[in-house]
C-alpha cells in the first residue's frame, strides 16, 4: 500500500497495485520508461512494523547486515571480482505504462569491476527522485551475476517527469527516467484548498477547487462539479459547481463543523473517481497553521537536524546520510558508511548536530553497526565532522555496545542534545526480558554522555556494577525526546505494546517501569507486561497516555508566541496513528492541561518532528517514498 500526499492544489490519493512479473535481458546504461494512456489501474507485532519493506529483509542478507561483500566474490563463471568499479543498466529501458501503475520490466542494473567481471553482494540503494512514484524495495544487492532489481517500480499519479534513481557508494549514480500520460477517462484532481487548518465552526481561508481534464490532459469546460460534506457536520456554498475554461470548478465557501479534529469534503463529476479534501478544526485559542511539503520521494527517512542557517541533514534508514542546503529543493548524500546493519528497526536512525557546531563542526549519528567483527552487530552513537560542504568525514564512534537485538527490533535511537549541553541517547529492550531493567545494559534506558563519550557529570549513581552513561532505566522503545523550553525539563515519547504508548518526563535516576520478564526469564512484552509497573520501586508514572498503542514516534515542542495556545505544547508524530497531534504537559509534568488535538491527520505514518531554526515543525512521514512537512505558525 503506497500513500501521496500532496498541499495546497494537488490531490491526496492512496492506491494499491498488484505486483508485474520481472523479464530479464541486456540492455543499455540508462533506464527510462513512459506512462501511456490507458483505462486505468490502480498492497502480536508493534506499530512500527506496520507498511515497513525493510523490516522484512532477510537477516541473512549481506544487504540488511551492512557487512557489503567479500573482498574477493565468486561469480557464475567461477571468475573472481575485485572492486566494484562501473554501473549499468541490464533491462528496463524505454518503458510506456499508464500513470499510477507499476513499468512492464522491473528496472534491473549491474554492478562489474575494472574487468568487467560482475561483482555479486554489493549493496545498492533505490529512491524516487521525481514523480512521486514508488518503488517496492528501497535496498537490494547483486546476485552472482552482479545484477540487482527492484520487483516494481510504480509511476506517479500526474503526468509528467518521473525518476528513480539506483546508489551504489562511490560509483555513478544510475538513472531511471520516464514520464505519465493521462487515463483515457480523463481525471478530477485537487487543484488547490487540501489540508487546511481553521478554528471549528469557521470558513477554511481558500475555496476548496479542483480541475476537470480529459484523456489528453487538456481542460474540460462547463463539467458539473458537486461538493458534499463528508465528515464533521460542516457545511457549504456554491454546490454544485461548473469548470471554466481552464477546467477549474471552486466552491464558495466550507464552514468546517462544531467537532475539533479532522473533517472531510468530497468533490464528484460523473464518470471519474470522486476526490476528498481533508481539513482539520481547531479549538478555540489554537494557530492556524498551513502545512507545506518541504521535500517528496525519499527512502524512509528516519530522523532530521538543522545548522543555524537553515540547512538540514537526514538520514535514511538503509544506511545514509543526506544535506539539504536552506532554500534548496535537491540533497546531496554527505555520508554512506558501509558497516550499517539495516535490518527490521534498525539502522542509520538519530542525528544531532553539536551544540558548538559552527566551530567544531560534529555531527552526530546512531546507528547499528557490523564493526564489532565476529559477525556480531551493536548500536551505536558515531561523531563525524563536517567540511564547508557538509560532507561527512567519520571522527571516530563515541558510544559502542549499545544493546542489539538478534532481529534489530525494538533499537530505540533517537539522540538529541539537552540544553546542558550533554548528548541524550533513547534505546530500545531490543524484546528481550531483561535488558530494560538490567544497570549492566544500554538497552531499555536513556544515556546521557559529554560529546566525547564520556558518562556525563551529574548521572545518578546507581550501583557498583550499573553502568555509568545511564540516566533513566526501564524504557520499552523511545523514539521521541524533546526538551521544554524554559524549563528545560525532558520528555520521551515512547511505544507502547499492544497498549498505553507514553510521555513521560525524565527524573534523574528515575525508572519507566517497563519490565517485561514473566518471572523465568521469558520476554512476555505482548501478553502481560505492563508500561508503567507501579510494583517497580522508583517508577515515574506518564505525563499522558495513549491507550491504543498507535505507534507514538518523534516529538518535539512548539515555542514562540505565534504558536498561540500551542505555545508550549509537545507535538507528537504516530505511525499505526497516522497523525501528528499537541499535548500540554502541565508545569511538573505530571500530566497535561486541556485535551490534546490534531495537527495533522492524513493517511502517512509519521516518524520525526523536529523544531527547526526558524520556529517551525518539521515533520517525516514513514514510507519509500517519504514527505518532509513543514508546519508553521503565522
Amino acid at each position: 500500500m503506497m500513500t501521496l500526499l500532496r498541499l495546497d492544489g494537488v490531490r491526496a490519493q492512496r492506491a494499491s497495485f498488484a505486483t508485474r512479473a520481472v523479464r530479464l535481458s541486456l540492455a543499455l546504461s540508462v533506464f527510462s520508461a513512459t506512462a501511456v494512456i490507458g483505462s486505468g489501474c490502480g498492497g502480536g507485532r508493534d506499530a512500527d512494523d506496520g507498511g515497513d519493506a525493510a523490516s522484512m529483509l532477510d537477516a541473512s542478507s549481506p544487504l540488511v547486515d551492512g557487512g557489503g561483500r567479500d573482498a574477493s566474490t565468486p561469480t557464475t563463471d567461477g571468475a573472481v571480482a575485485g572492486a566494484p568499479t562501473s554501473t549499468g543498466v541490464v533491462e528496463g529501458n524505454e518503458q510506456r505504462a499508464v500513470v499510477s501503475t507499476p513499468v512492464a520490466v522491473a528496472p534491473r542494473m549491474f554492478v562489474r569491476d575494472a574487468n568487467n567481471i560482475p561483482v555479486a553482494n554489493v549493496r545498492v540503494s533505490w529512491r524516487i527522485a521525481q514523480g512521486n512514484g514508488t518503488v517496492a524495495e528501497s535496498s537490494t544487492s547483486t546476485g552472482p551475476d552482479g545484477t540487482s532489481a527492484v520487483s516494481r517500480w510504480t509511476l506517479g499519479p500526474t503526468p509528467g517527469a518521473n525518476r528513480l534513481i539506483a546508489e551504489v557508494p562511490g560509483l555513478a549514480p544510475v538513472l531511471f527516467d520516464a514520464t505519465g500520460t493521462m487515463d483515457m477517462r480523463g481525471s478530477l484532481t485537487i487543484q488547490s484548498g487540501n489540508f487546511q487548518m481553521a478554528l471549528a465552526s469557521t470558513a477554511v481561508a481558500a475555496a476548496p477547487a479542483v480541475i476537470v481534464r480529459d484523456g489528453s490532459g487538456a481542460p474540460v469546460a462547463s463539467r458539473t462539479v458537486t461538493f458534499r460534506v463528508g465528515s464533521g457536520g460542516g457545511t457549504i456554498e456554491g454546490s454544485p459547481a461548473t469548470t471554466g475554461a481552464d477546467g477549474i470548478a471552486r466552491l464558495t465557501r466550507w464552514v468546517l463543523g462544531p467537532t475539533v479534529g479532522q473533517q472531510t469534503l468530497v468533490a464528484e463529476t460523473a464518470g471519474l473517481p470522486a476526490v476528498t479534501f481533508e481539513a482539520t478544526a481547531l479549538a478555540s485559542g489554537a494557530p492556524t497553521v498551513r502545512p507545506t511539503v518541504v521535500l517528496m520521494g525519499r527512502s524512509r527517512v528516519w530522523d532530521l537536524a538543522f545548522a543555524s542557517d537553515g540547512t538540514m541533514l537526514f538520514t535514511e534508514r538503509a544506511g545514509r546520510v543526506f544535506v539539504l542546503p536552506a532554500g534548496s529543493s535537491t540533497p546531496r548524500m554527505i555520508a554512506a558508511p558501509s558497516d550499517v546493519s539495516a535490518r527490521s528497526q534498525s539502522g542509520m536512525l538519530g542525528i544531532a548536530l553539536d551544540p558548538e557546531f559552527a566551530a567544531n563542526r560534529f555531527v552526530y549519528t546512531y546507528l547499528a553497526s557490523t564493526r564489532p567483527g565476529s559477525g556480531r552487530i551493536d548500536n551505536r552513537v558515531r561523531r563525524w565532522r563536517a567540511g564547508a560542504d557538509f560532507t561527512l568525514t567519520e571522527d571516530r564512534d563515541v558510544l559502542t555496545g549499545i544493546t542489539w537485538g538478534s532481529d534489530g527490533g525494538h533499537s530505540g535511537g533517537r539522540i538529541r542534545f539537552g540544553p546542558d549541553g550533554f548528548l541524550y541517547i533513547t534505546t530500545g529492550d531490543t524484546r528481550s526480558a531483561t535488558v530494560p531493567q538490567d544497570l549492566r545494559e544500554l538497552g531499555g534506558k536513556v544515556l546521557r554522555i559529554t560529546r566525547d563519550g564520556a558518562p556525563a557529570p551529574g548521572n545518578p549513581m546507581l550501583g557498583a556494577t550499573a553502568r555509568p552513561e545511564i540516566y533513566f532505566v526501564g524504557v520499552r522503545n523511545p523514539q521521541g525526546i524533546a526538551f521544554r523550553p524554559g524549563s528545560g525539563d525532558a520528555f520521551i515519547c515512547e511505544h507502547g505494546p499492544n497498549q498505553d504508548d507514553e510521555i513521560t518526563r525524565l527524573v534523574a535516576g528515575g525508572n519507566g517501569g517497563w519490565n517485561p520478564n514473566d518471572g523465568m526469564g521469558n520476554y512476555n512484552g505482548y501478553t502481560g507486561a505492563r508500561m508503567s509497573d507501579t510494583r517497580i520501586a522508583g517508577v515515574v508514572p506518564p505525563t499522558h497516555v495513549v491507550a491504543d498503542s498507535a505507534g507514538m514516534s518523534g516529538c518535539d515542542f512548539a515555542s514562540g508566541p505565534r504558536w498561540l495556545g500551542w505555545d508550549g505544547s509537545l507535538l507528537v508524530g504516530m505511525l499505526d496513528g497516522t497523525r501528528v497531534f499537541q499535548v500540554r504537559p502541565n508545569p511538573a509534568g505530571t500530566g497535561i492541561v486541556g485535551a490534546p488535538s490534531n495537527v495533522l491527520d492524513t493517511a502517512d505514518r509519521f516518524r520525526a518532528v523536529v523544531r527547526g531554526p526558524d520556529g517551525a515543525i518539521y515533520v517525516v512521514s514513514d514510507s519509500d517514498s517519504a514527505t518532509i512537512w513543514r508546519i508553521a505558525a503565522p
